[in-house]
């Protein structure tokens, strides 16, 4: 998806969103838009107009030129992304997603090298 004209536009809007630990409902619910049409906006399903680009610039505190060009090098951590994952998940989510990774994690660590 990265030829898409608008990926960056998206990109740069999800790297500030998670630079200030944001979840996609929190924006979304400031911007006044649905969580879903951000997330579209996010992954270059769905091209913005530029109102709401301006409301979600504003809501973030950057420019508008900031959203398009972006001056973003630094990449959250993996700690930060999980963060961000967690926030507004009921106990029991947390819990089923933890569960996930610990399976993951034991069953890579039983994979021999001549199955991988």
């Amino acid at each position: 998806m990265s030829n898409h004209p608008f990926w960056i536009l998206g990109q740069n809007i999800k790297q500030e969103r998670i630079s200030q630990n944001m979840t996609q409902e929190q924006l979304s619910e400031k911007v006044g838009i649905s969580a879903v049409f951000l997330s579209q906006i996010e992954n270059s399903r769905k091209v913005p107009s530029l109102e709401t680009v301006y409301k979600i610039a504003s809501c973030l505190g950057v420019t508008i030129e900031k959203i398009f060009k972006g001056d973003y090098t630094i990449t959250p951590n993996i700690d930060q992304r999980i963060e961000v994952l967690l926030k507004g998940k009921s106990e029991k989510e947390k819990q089923d997603l933890f569960d996930i990774m610990n399976y993951i994690a034991q069953r890579q660590s039983t994979v021999s090298p001549s199955e991988e």
